[in-house]
């Protein structure tokens, strides 16, 4: 099983919960910026505009090699506002319509997925899973003394959903990481606690992504374009892009000490084992576009991809036990965090977000009518210039909102 998207042996997704922490925190050294007025990318009719010289302004004085942002009102009225080359050090404009890594915001969109089978009947959130699933839940749990035990607890969707299912990430845990794995016969890491015991980000949605597959008879590559992405008409999102789109994609790499080293740009082989956990490409253009599908209770122009009662459910705590995946105390749907913390100045509580390993990110605040998605292409997670142009970016956006 590949627990990754096949494409780098750096492209591990996650979303570390002690640096989001820390991240938030950099919101309160924001200055507020003065509403200006300023150009986009493109225009179209809208009701929020915000000022683009900041941003402008943050970007040039930066040494970010190129960035894409935008934002949605319910109406689907989008903003758009891009920076720099698709290709780096080329001599062409970023736009919303490129194409991205997008890891981990691959998440919620198989989520959705498998919720229409929960919809369907095909599958309940909370039944036990080790029939359908037996090379999953044979896996052994490993303890804090090093012990390999069976595990006595049920997994079922929701835990796997919810991230409380006890699989990890074997580079975020030591445990995983220290573990003799010559003889391991399994298709995934040892568990490292019964369902329902923590919160722990992990593998837990590519086993998401298994069942959608065996229930549907189908590959999630075209489970995904029959009932998701291709309803949407999200025609760039793939985990394959097809060869007419290829050139779309933008450069990626990584920042180090020496600056930002390059990776290929155009992946050289195709992959059959899809990660549902963080294998997509997309642009930026499309993931809004499933957002404000996401804000409309599921409805879209032309039908509907979950039903309204099954959106108000992903978008509500799914945490036992008072769990948390952060110090602020932040908690968790069936496809995204959920914004619980009283001290968010910007988010209204209840608001949905996540993010990508390649320093993208998204939320969801369909209480003030906000969708917003950035976009960058380069690791190591959690970088901090772009961590604060994306802020700077929500910022302007909520303040607008509020002066309109």
């Amino acid at each position: 099983m590949v627990i990754f998207d096949g494409t780098s042996s750096v492209g591990k997704h996650s979303i570390n919960q002690n640096l989001h922490s820390i991240m938030k925190q950099l919101l309160v050294a924001l200055i507020t910026i003065s509403i200006l007025t300023g150009c986009k990318t493109r225009k179209q009719e809208s009701n929020v505009v915000i000022d683009a010289l900041p941003l402008k302004t943050y970007f040039q004085k930066s040494t970010l090699p190129a960035a894409v942002m935008g934002y949605s009102t319910k109406e689907g009225k989008m903003e758009w506002y891009a920076y720099g080359p698709s290709v780096w050090d080329g001599k062409d404009s970023i736009t919303e319509n490129n194409i991205f890594r997008i890891y981990s915001m691959t998440k919620a969109i198989a989520s959705v997925a498998a919720l229409q089978l929960v919809e369907q009947n095909l599958i309940g959130l909370d039944d036990p899973l080790a029939e359908l699933m037996p090379e999953m839940t044979s896996i052994p749990i490993l303890t804090k003394n090093g012990a390999l035990i069976k595990s006595n607890t049920p997994i079922t969707l929701r835990h796997l959903l919810t991230h409380t299912s006890g699989f990890g990430y074997e580079f975020m845990d030591e445990r995983l990481q220290a573990f003799d794995k010559s003889e391991w016969e399994y298709e995934d890491m040892p568990r490292l606690f019964e369902a329902e015991e923590l919160w722990l980000y992990g593998t837990s949605l590519d086993w998401v992504g298994k069942i959608i597959e065996k229930i549907s008879g189908e590959s999630l590559e075209t489970y995904l374009r029959k009932n998701v992405t291709g309803p949407l008409e999200m025609n760039s999102t793939w985990f394959n892009v097809p060869e007419n789109l290829k050139e779309n994609i933008v450069s990626w790499g990584k920042r180090d000490s020496i600056g930002f080293q390059e990776y290929p740009r155009i992946p050289s082989t195709s992959v059959t084992d899809y990660s549902a956990g963080g294998g997509l490409f997309g642009s930026p253009k499309d993931y809004l576009t499933f957002l404000v599908c996401m804000m409309n209770d599921g409805k879209y122009d032309g039908g509907q991809i979950l039903k309204p009662e099954t959106v108000e459910l992903m978008s509500s705590n799914h945490l036992p036990n008072d769990l948390s995946i952060n110090s602020e105390g932040d908690t968790h749907g069936l496809a995204w965090a959920i914004e619980d913390s009283e001290d968010e100045i910007l988010r209204s509580k209840g608001s949905g977000y996540w993010g990508g390993l390649a320093n993208s990110y998204y939320s969801l605040d369909a209480e003030k009518n906000i969708a917003l998605v950035y976009f960058t292409n380069f690791f190591p997670y959690g970088d901090k210039e772009t961590y604060n142009f994306y802020k700077l970016f929500e910022q302007n956006v909520y303040l607008r909102n509020e002066n309109r």
